[in-house]
């Protein structure tokens, strides 16, 4: 048996506001260590010993007080009992036990001028063992030998902290502790008591996770973490630290704090240290240097660790960068084939444009950035996998190009994406992402956008619509168009030998519908877009084959028969009839078809000015909300 010199009990008369008047504290334990977290792990068993029963175990209920120490039955029969109770510690692996205490709540003492009370830390045992077979004591920890003030009622606590950390260092999943009257008076009935049967053994905990630092992923200006050189340069956020800290105590309402050191590489020990407040578990923390920290130029070394408050971080590994905020010099651009404005010469038709550009031999020009429509700033954004600010390489997105060497050139090639005086806009960049002022390329570009024509007549809802394509004038090679409907994904349409295309759809939108056309042609040219629109009015369709002027001239004649075909509004599925009247004289019904659709044939008996009006039908009677006003000049005679 392995004994440990016990600590001695301190006594108190603290009152506990346990619902219970005038209850008194007798503590064991030693001063408290601010932890951050209490906890009650749960009991596996809790239940006594008795010697006159060496072989029967009772575990306890919530009305029969726990017997501790000596006592005689109603028959006058001896007893002498223990208690045994064994908690579950398998919530705290990979924690960090503060403290541990097992409080005793007294119900009946036999001699409240004497107790002595002494608490052991046995083999682990998950049921309650009969005398018989008690478990192997391993260490006394403490012991209690003073009477209390407050008799019977009193409150004893054990410090057993020491005990708790060994089994949770050791990963014992359970621990057993051993209540009981010391040896030399264990004997004595004055010393019996009972201990309560609801609250009578209890452990609580003080512990903590130590928060971890997540190496992985650290980023410095928007780039993950490197110790690989060449280091990445960084310019604009190279101020912003971002680290991933994890707290396994995801209760804790205190927010996880970041302390980053960072110092030149070249001079170690000008390490300083910064904190970043409120960061999140499990998420990128952020530290902001303050202005002036970095020096321009400079390679930095930095890592990272988080604390709870309690408890701290090992140190990250490191990273690297070098601080660059010197912005690169001002490019050169030239056309082989579009002329710069003001030589009197156009750029021609059908043709991409061919660009150089040149950064003059400075070597911090590590390539461009150009641009029809004028070039915006350089952004990063919190858009990471844990919210971390991400900065993408200035080369990744359209519209930018390396150059042959550092401070070389690089040619381009570019189609035009409008007409008449057009701009290119350029920048030179470097490493970091730095950009130099802006550079402007004027050049005149003839229209060459192709044209859009309507095959199928007037568009009528619920009938196909055939548009054609035709190339714009000294556009040749097109091999196909590209189209768009009412804004969905674009489709291809091959060209004809002539350059023309066609294109067809149903018009089955209320809103009506919308295209934008470009052409692709062998020698790379992407025209600019054509756009086509057509719009349905409310009410019902009208269209005659005679009767039908765009540019308002008279058409037909008296005499002149001319049909009339009536179609739905936009989206009805239940027309019925249609109701027509010309220059409002008395209207006339006409059946539907299973359609919807009607035709009439009506001839002039005077020329003039002619205004049809219909209404749509529904099956129940009503009428259309808007009527189509038809209106149409008649010839005096046939042409």
């Amino acid at each position: 048996m392995i004994r440990s010199r016990p600590r001695r009990a301190v006594v108190g008369t603290l009152a506990l506001a346990m619902g219970v008047s005038g209850l008194s504290l007798i503590s064991t334990a030693s001063a408290a260590v601010a932890a951050p977290h209490y906890d009650g792990p749960p009991a596996v068993q809790v239940g006594w010993t008795d010697s006159a029963t060496p072989k029967k175990a009772y575990p306890i209920d919530s009305e029969t007080n726990i017997p501790l120490g000596t006592w005689q039955d109603d028959a006058g029969k001896s007893h002498t009992s223990r208690v045994y109770t064994t908690y579950d510690l398998s919530a705290y692996e990979g924690k960090k036990i503060y403290g541990a205490n097992v409080f005793l709540d007294e119900r009946s003492a036999a001699d409240c001028s004497k107790r002595a009370v002494e608490i052991w830390r046995t083999k682990p045992v998950t049921a309650t063992p009969t005398w018989n077979r008690a478990p192997e004591p391993l260490t006394k920890l403490g012991e209690v030998l003073t009477p209390a003030q407050f008799c019977p009622g009193a409150s004893i606590t054990f410090d057993v902290g020491a005990a708790v950390q060994d089994a949770v260092a050791h990963r014992q999943r359970h621990i057993t502790f051993e209540i009981r009257v010391p040896e030399q008076f264990e004997s004595d009935a004055s010393y019996g008591r009972g201990l309560h049967p609801y609250r009578g053994v209890k452990l609580t905990t003080q512990f903590n996770s130590v928060p971890q630092i997540d190496s992985a992923h650290l980023y410095n200006g928007g780039l993950a973490c490197t110790q690989l050189k060449p280091y990445p340069r960084i310019s604009g956020f190279a101020t912003v630290l971002q680290a991933v800290g994890s707290d396994a105590d995801g209760d804790d309402e205190r927010a996880v704090k970041t302390e980053v050191a960072i110092w030149p590489k070249a001079t170690p020990d000008a390490r300083q240290t910064f904190i970043g407040e409120h960061g999140i578990s499990g998420r990128a923390n952020t530290v902001n240097l303050p202005e002036g920290t970095l020096t321009d130029g400079e390679s930095y070394a930095w890592q990272a660790r988080v604390t709870d408050g309690a408890d701290t971080s090992a140190w990250s590994k490191k990273c690297f960068f070098t601080y660059d905020r010197t912005a690169p010099g001002v490019p050169t651009v030239t056309s082989s084939n579009y002329p710069a404005d003001g030589t009197g010469e156009h750029a021609p038709a059908g043709v991409p444009a061919v660009f150089t550009f040149s950064g003059n031999g400075n070597k911090d020009v590590a390539g461009f950035r150009y641009s029809w429509r004028g070039l915006g700033v350089n952004t990063c954004s919190a858009s990471g996998e844990y919210g971390q600010l991400v900065c993408f390489d200035p080369f990744s997105s359209s519209g930018a190009v390396k150059a042959n060497t550092a401070g070389g050139s690089a040619t381009v090639t570019v189609n035009p994406i409008g007409f008449g005086p057009q701009t290119l806009t350029v920048r030179s960049i470097d490493l970091a992402g730095n950009v130099s002022q802006t550079v402007e390329y004027r050049t005149f570009v003839p229209w060459t956008a192709p044209e859009i024509q309507v095959e199928s007549g007037q568009p009528e809802w619920g009938q196909e619509v055939v548009l054609k394509f035709v190339p714009a004038p000294g556009v040749t090679g097109v091999r196909e168009y590209e189209i768009t409907l009412d804004g969905g994904d674009p489709e291809k349409r091959p060209a004809q030998e002539d350059g023309t295309g066609y294109f067809s759809f149903v018009a089955n939108r209320v809103d009506g519908h919308n295209i934008t056309v470009r052409s692709l042609s062998d020698n790379g040219f992407v025209s600019p877009e054509s756009n086509w629109s057509t719009y349905f009015d409310p009410g019902p369709g009208v269209k005659s084959d005679v009767y039908y002027s765009p540019d308002g001239s008279p058409v037909g004649g008296v005499g002149v028969e001319g049909t009339f075909t009536f179609s739905p509004p936009p989206g009805w599925t239940d027309t019925a009839a249609y109701r027509y009247s010309f220059n409002n004289a008395e209207a006339i019904e006409v059946a539907a078809d299973a359609n919807g659709r009607a035709t009439i044939t009506w001839t002039p008996t005077a020329s003039g000015f002619m205004d049809l009006t219909v209404y749509a039908v529904r099956a129940d009677g009503t009428l259309s909300d808007y009527p189509n006003w038809y209106y149409f000049d008649v010839a005096a005679s046939a042409s």
